[in-house]
């Protein structure tokens, strides 16, 4: 298709952003090939979409997702034999059509909401992998996706047992790396932490649980095939052995000291933000949340360490990118602009630094820089259009009127928010 967006005000997705008022942008099949003020001609055989003064900018990336829910808060899947029943569930032929099904449908969840692309990390079955080649063949809509795969943990480790396999030796892990690489993941998740979830004791979140033998060995085996390591850490002690092992990214955080800045800086890694799962987990009354108190009072420390991580992140010129962590409760897939939302208020950012991290850094960050993530000639065709300017107002961007992935255009795309959970997550902005 060749489409001419007119009467645009374009936000590039640049870290200087200003809006261009009165702008032509023209695609041409997957690709941006013009950008010009409107009184500009525009060649013969586009269609025109007047955006009557509307907001044109890139389609936000979400840098941490899972497909595997769509966030809306329940229970969790159980202990015992309830989990190992709903999991073994998945593992039939049947199983696994109904989870591609949701898999896809959670990714397009997600496109309906602005975010063009996301990073993935952790499935079941290579149900994410799936998903992405089917939505690259042309055979379902959907954003572009880069894929884990199922991560790697150690036994009792965060994810054992749902979207992780397991092991617990260096060997061992390089054989599981070796077979996420031969299923055609994109890069490596692990989980050198627990979680919130997975945690049984007041105050005992987040605490080590794989060796640094056991990530160094991971690292090894992704990085000599050319894919970098993301790290489930949410402590301190976690970040240190993470860095030292190699990892190129601490997905959540924990609160640094001197050495873990240095180890940052020379590894070259980054963290991913992620505010969206622990706010609601840890502010809102447990009626609602559905926590237990264990939890909620862990998702306090999870949350205190996310934000010091990104706010001594940024302090200390560390790169840092934003995501969801979509699929946990209250993490639903149509919210990353919610993530944005957590950053300036509880990060202290500009709503402009806010956009840019969900753009062009997360492109940036995740190796996508030239390819999508700002507005410029030459790049993929991934764009929103929002009824107003989202620097004044990030809410605008839940009002996505149009959202256009690799030159498709969907115009009026409805994710189907849930109301009730909405008005909850309203109180903690």
């Amino acid at each position: 298709m060749k489409i001419a967006f007119t009467h645009a005000n374009v936000l590039d997705g640049t870290k200087d952003m200003k809006p261009q008022a009165d702008m032509t942008v023209l695609v041409d099949s997957d690709r941006i090939t013009a950008i010009a003020k409107a009184a500009a001609p525009i060649p013969a055989g586009y269609q025109v979409v007047d955006l009557a003064g509307k907001y044109l900018l890139p389609g936000m990336i979400n840098m941490h997702a899972h497909m595997f829910g769509t966030g809306k808060p329940a229970k969790s899947l159980g202990t015992g034999w309830q989990q190992d029943f709903k999991i073994g569930a998945l593992s039939t032929a049947a199983g696994k059509q109904v989870l591609n099904k949701m898999v896809l449908s959670d990714a397009q969840m997600a496109l309906y909401s602005g975010v063009t692309t996301l990073r993935c990390v952790g499935d079941f079955h290579y149900s994410d992998v799936i998903t992405r080649d089917a939505i690259n063949a042309g055979k379902a809509v959907g954003p572009r996706m880069l894929v884990s795969g199922p991560a790697l943990t150690v036994t009792n480790g965060h994810g054992d047992g749902t979207f992780a396999v397991t092991a617990d030796d260096p060997w061992a892990f390089r054989h599981l790396t070796r077979t996420n690489i031969k299923n055609g993941v994109d890069f490596i998740k692990i989980c050198i932490t627990g979680g919130v979830m997975d945690s049984r004791v007041k105050g005992k979140a987040g605490i080590l649980r794989m060796t640094q033998q056991e990530a160094e060995a991971i690292c090894q085996e992704a990085h000599t095939a050319g894919m970098i390591v993301a790290s489930h850490t949410e402590c301190t002690e976690g970040v240190r052995t993470a860095l030292k092992a190699g990892v190129d990214s601490i997905e959540h955080g924990a609160a640094m000291d001197s050495e873990i800045i240095k180890l940052y800086k020379s590894h070259k890694a980054f963290v991913t933000c992620t505010i969206s799962p622990a706010i609601p987990m840890a502010k809102l009354d447990p009626s609602v949340s559905l926590m237990s108190e264990v939890c909620q009072y862990n998702s306090g420390i999870i949350l205190q360490g996310v934000i010091d991580s990104a706010k001594q992140a940024l302090e200390n010129g560390i790169p840092v990118a934003l995501g969801t962590d979509a699929a946990c409760p209250f993490a639903m897939q149509y919210n990353m602009w919610r993530e944005l939302a957590y950053f300036v208020k509880y990060v202290g950012v500009t709503p402009k630094f806010a956009l840019w991290s969900a753009t062009l850094n997360n492109a940036t960050l995740m190796g996508l820089g030239t390819e999508t993530g700002s507005i410029a000639v030459g790049k993929s065709a991934d764009l929103i259009v929002c009824p107003g300017n989202p620097l004044d107002d990030l809410r605008i961007l839940s009002r996505v009127e149009m959202v256009m992935t690799r030159g498709q255009l969907l115009t009026n795309p409805d994710p189907h928010r849930i109301p009730e959970v909405e008005a909850q997550l309203d109180t903690l902005l």
